[in-house]
């Protein structure tokens, strides 16, 4: 993993290391580490560096399941005004390498690369929040529902239900006028049918 620009790290000089596990959950999810500011301390602070912005990056290479190499790259921009640090995320890419050398990348201005599943069933915490797993059944249900996403889906299954519901009582409606207009078709095609016989009735009558 290659880090610039991150807490100590410095924003010019690159430096590569083996694990380091708040980078590492921010180059898999986007998400910085929770006691950041939602990113600001996470970045390094640009007083330090003398300047009024710095730009930070995290780069991981890995390789998949079939053995393909994957680079991520995540970049961010933190600047510093009177009054508060304003954190900036820019560009991130995905970029994978097939077998015989081709190359393919997304970049975040087109797409959301954070839909891409970068790492599945890896739970990422906090060491102060380390014994999360103990906690008590409802919290732990909680945290659960949170990581797996459980409450979005049940909230999807029951906005499908709903719009089933609507669109079930839309086709009644539609079905009744349909029926409605098929009924007074026949009845229109039935009444011609006998003004035409009677017309033709009265003209035979005439004719004889």
């Amino acid at each position: 993993m290659s880090i610039t620009g991150i807490r100590s790290f410095d924003p010019d000089t690159g430096s590569s290391v083996e694990t380091l596990i708040e980078c590492l959950r921010y180059i898999t999810t986007g998400d910085p580490p929770p006691n950041s500011d939602r990113g600001g301390s996470f970045v390094h602070d640009p007083k330090f560096a003398g300047e009024t912005e710095v730009k930070a990056q995290v780069r991981l290479q890995f390789k998949d399941v079939l053995g393909k190499k994957i680079v991520v790259t995540r970049s961010l921009m933190v600047t510093q005004t009177a009054k508060k640090l304003t954190l900036k995320t820019l560009e991130g890419t995905i970029k994978r390498y097939g077998l015989n050398g081709e190359t393919t990348e997304m970049s975040s201005k087109c797409a959301e690369i954070d839909a891409e599943a970068i790492l599945n069933h890896v739970i990422f915490c906090h060491q102060e929040e380390s014994n999360w797993p103990l906690s008590e059944g409802k919290a732990l249900k909680q945290r659960f529902d949170e990581i797996f996403a459980a409450t979005r889906y049940i909230k999807a299954l029951e906005e499908i239900r709903k719009k089933k519901n609507e669109m079930t009582s839309e086709i009644k409606v539609y079905q009744t006028q349909v029926d409605s207009l098929v009924n007074s078709k026949n009845e229109k095609q039935k009444s011609f049918i006998e003004n035409w016989n009677l017309m033709n009735h009265v003209f035979q009558h005439v004719e004889t």
